[in-house]
């Protein structure tokens, strides 16, 4: 039974990937993948399915719909309204000007947008509604440089689910959790931890920059949606650049400085868009149309993140799951590498690099420790690893992002594998390295 819950498992996990790299929608995905990890386990494959996999969804949707809900429409005012446009030629002005020419245009873009949704997201505001509000922005610059669309996701990714998570300091639950669980400061390695996301950054844009310049001189080009934004047209009025910004401003500053909770925030942002966009929609009707699209659109992300969570679930219940667990953990292998190597998996086999830290650290750390680690050293090389395989086609972020920006998963991947999987592993093996050679920077 063992080794059909673990044949199971690796077959559940292969399915999934497939289908949704294929194309296919994540729910039917999902369910397939569950079921087969269920079916090969043995277990009640109607009650299972009930309880884990809907469940998993269930929760999810009680857990995140509340600040989708109202992210999403302040993403629709500021794409509607030609506000996402402004900023975005803001930021051009300030950043893309003098003798750059078109590669240097391109790689300061690249620049721009990683570390515009860097920032907001380093002030503590979740990671899917960072992208889902800058995802207007980065579009717009994106189509001025000429940059595919393709790489949109990649790039956002770049900024949101990477350094900004794992860095000293961050506020997202990535970093967290290990503070929580090691009784360690959220800045705990710093100077590796610096390392690691300068690491990150000079990955992303270097091997980025390569794929675009390859991609431009195929032919390629920012290809606009269907039917294009009439906010983009150089005769459309839009709001100022700083006018622009004051709800990002809001929801950044009520969430780090008040301390409200985010569904407020965003609520707070969408409510101060809409009075300050008004003006540049086309009255009432077009300003309910923006309301009601915006609501609509934040189901579909809420879905696909609680899909991927209730095929974990499905994983997790699974009897040969925490003899697995417990096999990874406790690998003979160097200590450093033990934590790198059994957080990135676990991170990979639960869809998350918070539910993976959270599995797993209570079990290694006390044999790490005992190894000679200290707790500061443990916290910032699992949270750093922990953002390594946590973003696999299946990741309900990803998933979230692809659907958000409109392309195939197969077109889009390549650039989200080298932000999100190919650099945060050498950001990974880089401050695992300082940390062993350096114990003391910790």
């Amino acid at each position: 039974m063992d080794f059909l819950g673990i044949l199971g498992i690796a077959a559940g996990f292969a399915l999934l990937m497939l289908l949704t790299y294929r194309g296919w929608s994540v729910y039917l995905a999902s369910f397939a993948g569950a079921a087969v990890v269920v079916l090969c386990a043995g277990l009640p494959l109607a009650e299972t399915l009930t309880q884990k996999y809907i469940g998993g969804i269930g929760s999810i949707v009680t857990s995140l719909l509340g600040m989708f809900l109202f992210s999403s429409v302040m993403a629709q005012l500021y794409a509607d309204s030609g506000a996402a446009v402004s900023l975005s030629r803001a930021m051009q002005r300030l950043f893309l000007r003098g003798p750059l020419g078109p590669r240097g245009r391109r790689r300061m873009s690249l620049l721009v947008v990683i570390f515009a949704s860097a920032l907001i997201c380093y002030g503590g505001v979740n990671a899917a509604v960072v992208i889902i509000t800058v995802y207007p922005i980065a579009l717009s610059v994106f189509e001025s440089c000429g940059i595919p669309r393709r790489f949109v996701p990649g790039v956002l990714l770049g900024g949101c689910v990477t350094f900004a998570l794992s860095g000293p300091g961050s506020p997202q639950p990535t970093n967290l959790i290990p503070a929580s669980l090691l009784g360690t400061s959220p800045a705990a390695g710093l100077v590796p931890g610096l390392a690691g996301m300068a690491v990150e950054v000079v990955v992303c844009l270097l091997v980025l920059d390569w794929m675009i310049e390859r991609a431009v001189r195929r032919g390629e080009t920012f290809e606009p949606a269907a039917q294009p934004d009439a906010a983009a047209s150089a005769q459309v009025r839009r709001p100022p650049a700083a006018l622009a910004l004051a709800p990002l401003a809001v929801l950044f500053l009520l969430f780090n400085l008040a301390g409200l909770d985010i569904l407020l925030c965003t609520l707070a942002g969408a409510v101060c868009a809409a009075v300050l966009f008004y003006p540049w929609l086309d009255g009432y009707r077009a300003l309910r149309r923006c309301i009601n699209e915006g609501l609509a659109s934040s189901l579909a992300p809420v879905g696909s993140i609680g899909a991927v969570c209730g095929f974990a679930a499905c994983v997790q219940s699974v009897p040969v799951f925490e003899r697995l667990v417990d096999a990874i953990v406790h690998w003979s292998i160097d200590p450093y590498l033990l934590c790198m190597v059994s957080v990135a998996l676990l991170c990979a086999l639960t869809g998350g690099s918070t539910t993976g830290q959270s599995i797993a650290l209570p079990i290694v750390a006390p044999l790490l420790e005992s190894r000679g680690m200290a707790p500061a050293v443990i916290h910032r090389v699992a949270a750093f690893s922990a953002t390594t395989l946590d973003s696999l086609p299946y990741s309900g972020t990803i998933l979230m992002t692809v659907h958000l920006s409109g392309v195939r998963m197969k077109d889009a991947y390549p650039a989200i594998f080298v932000s999100t999987t190919l650099a945060t592993a050498f950001a990974s093996a880089t401050v695992t390295a300082l940390l062993w050679l350096f114990p003391a920077l910790a």
